[in-house]
């Protein structure tokens, strides 16, 4: 869930997942976060790990999501950017990754 629309109360007794906890043991990046790196996703970093998080939500549910798929499943991440390309390319890069994206 976005954190911003949440109050913390409502998550008590819950496990969350935060951008600094989906990296394995020893550092090595999660496929979507390498994605990001390979395919220049990154941009000016504003949006990243939302758009991180948000995408292994959605890969998780759906390991092989077509572009429109994707691109409506970012529709509540906004890039300052505008650089939604790269971005789309990380998650379909991730997403035919070996690991199954998630």
């Amino acid at each position: 869930i976005k954190s911003c629309t949440a109050f913390a109360v409502q998550a008590d007794g819950t496990e969350i997942t935060t951008i600094e906890g989906i990296a394995k043991n020893g550092g090595e990046l999660h496929p979507l976060q390498q994605a990001f790196w390979d395919e220049h996703g990154l941009q000016c970093g504003y949006c990243t790990s939302g758009m991180i998080m948000a995408g292994i939500g959605v890969l998780e549910k759906n390991p092989n999501p077509t572009e429109s798929e994707i691109r409506h499943s970012l529709e509540g991440n906004i890039c300052r950017c505008t650089g939604y390309q790269n971005i789309v390319k990380a998650f379909q890069s991730a997403s035919s990754s070996k690991e199954g994206g998630a």
